[in-house]
């Protein structure tokens, strides 16, 4: 037992499977956890259940596997147990109980079920999974990607959009609520996730949140940033698959519209903060926010160059502001629809001269950490919103990336400093 105690306290809190062995080193029992360290240690407690005493007394060792996500542990668990067969497992050992999941890329208009038996129809299959396990997958798929779960094929023209469309879980072909291409591009990144990509599944639904801010369907780019939010959430971990939530719209741009007067949504927000100790190391980081979620691909540094040693963080802003809007950057990333920077007055009259001179005709605000006020170009007094407010929540989070981001980037340049 003290060696099964040395495994479980080296057993990691993290996503994966765990194997539990008998003295001949057979596998006899496969299971997944979100914390490996918190599901295998439950097996321990006073008093087990009986087939959880049965299962001890043939545990000798236990094995581990980490994986990146909850999901990826449950697509495992199947693979091993179908694998090695244990014997206590509760899993049916006929391959007639292990459904599949088909999705019908041989229709104009793919659905995503279960099937039980491969048929060669053009449809892709994937599996086989456990038959409660299939039905998890399933749940899943309906939370984060809105293709339809009607049955027909092909799929029938309708005046109104099901009972699905109105609870966000499908996007509505059967009235023409989506293009033909954006649809597919969601069945891909089905695919993906299915394939265990859920990086390049995440990076498809953010490439159809950008489409959807470009033509101005803020609902639907938010709409698709709730998924994105959450299965982010999810490959760290920190969401619980049965007990994810199922996407809500968000209205924090809305508010931030609301709240600043401004003539059309801030979808996209790009923050500038300024990072330095007593002048040295200056440097400057921009972020940039797309439907509340950062867009990491747009987030830029910069080494401030008009400073000699001297702390003047309103001339840094000045700089690099100019820089983003004037320079190379101005043609290789889009323009937002709000600039912020950190600071109060002074900060936001040196970044609107820099928006001016670049000619570049953008609302620009400014956040003051200390009271959390915004100040606008030109106006001597601030706009207090309540802490409470979600525009405001919205402003600090982008906020706080930036500075993290800044910050990031002045230890780094301190650090090399020193080996100099």
């Amino acid at each position: 037992m003290s060696s099964l105690k040395e495994k479980l306290a080296a057993l990691p809190a993290k996503p994966g499977v765990y194997l539990f062995k008998d003295k001949k080193g057979e596998i006899i029992y496969v299971g997944k956890a979100k914390v490996l360290r918190r599901r295998v240690a439950s097996y321990f407690k006073p008093n087990p259940e009986l087939k959880t005493s049965i299962l001890l007394d043939r545990l000798y060792d236990i094995d581990y596997v980490t994986t990146a996500s909850e999901l990826d542990a449950l697509l495992l668990e199947d693979e091993l147990i179908k694998k090695y067969k244990p014997r206590y497992n509760v899993a049916l050992r006929d391959d007639k109980a292990y459904p599949f999941i088909k999705v019908t890329v041989n229709e104009e208009w793919p659905r995503v079920f279960l099937a039980r038996r491969r048929e060669g129809d053009g449809a892709l299959y994937f599996g086989r999974y456990q038959g409660g396990m299939v039905r998890a997958v399933l749940r899943l798929i309906k939370k984060f990607f809105p293709v339809r779960w009607c049955t027909e094929s092909p799929l029938k023209k309708r005046q109104q959009p099901c009972l699905y469309y109105h609870i966000g879980s499908c996007s509505a072909p059967c009235v023409g609520n989506i293009a033909h291409d954006d649809y597919l591009s969601l069945v891909k990144s089905v695919i993906l996730m299915l394939e265990g990509k859920m990086d390049r599944a995440i990076e498809g639904l953010k490439a159809e949140m950008a489409k959807a801010a470009t033509a101005r369907d803020f609902e639907q780019a938010a709409f698709l940033r709730d998924k994105i939010e959450l299965l982010d959430k999810m490959r760290a971990g920190k969401t619980d698959l049965a007990k994810a939530p199922a996407p809500r719209l968000l209205s924090e741009v809305a508010e931030l519209q609301k709240a600043l007067k401004l003539a059309r949504p801030p979808m996209r927000v790009e923050c500038f903060d300024i990072s330095n100790i007593q002048g040295t190391n200056v440097v400057a980081s921009m972020v940039a926010f797309l439907g509340g979620l950062p867009l990491k691909q747009d987030y830029r540094r910069f080494k401030v160059r008009s400073l000699a040693g001297k702390p003047n963080d309103v001339q840094a802003i000045y700089e690099v502001v100019k820089r983003r809007y004037s320079g190379s950057l101005a043609k290789k990333l889009e323009l937002p629809d709000l600039v912020v920077v950190d600071g109060g007055p002074a900060q936001v009259s040196f970044g609107r001269r820099a928006l001016m001179e670049s000619k570049i005709d953008r609302p620009l605000i400014g956040l003051a950490k200390r009271e959390e006020e915004i100040y606008f170009p030109g106006r001597t007094k601030p706009l207090r919103l309540s802490k409470e407010s979600e525009a405001l929540k919205l402003l600090q989070r982008i906020r706080d990336e930036a500075h993290r981001f800044a910050v990031t980037f002045h230890r780094e340049k301190r650090q090399k400093a020193l080996f100099q």
